[in-house]
């Protein structure tokens, strides 16, 4: 498991997503089985900590889900 799923996963996690950072936000895509421009949409509309994002998304992503 990467930091990134851990985080995910912990509905409690106050991390935060470093957006300058390719390579993490492609982790956390997987992560939370959203695309980027969901990713994206989310943080400009919460910010960057995790567990608002996921919040936003509803149920880690589900919103907004990767097909596949």
């Amino acid at each position: 498991m990467t930091a990134e799923t851990n985080a995910a996963d912990d509905p409690g996690s106050e991390v935060y997503i470093d957006m300058s950072d390719k390579e993490a936000v492609e982790r956390w895509c997987k992560a939370l089985s959203v695309t980027d421009d969901a990713l994206w949409a989310a943080v400009q509309a919460v910010g960057t900590r995790i567990d608002k994002i996921k919040d936003f998304l509803g149920a880690g992503g589900a919103a907004c889900q990767v097909d596949g």
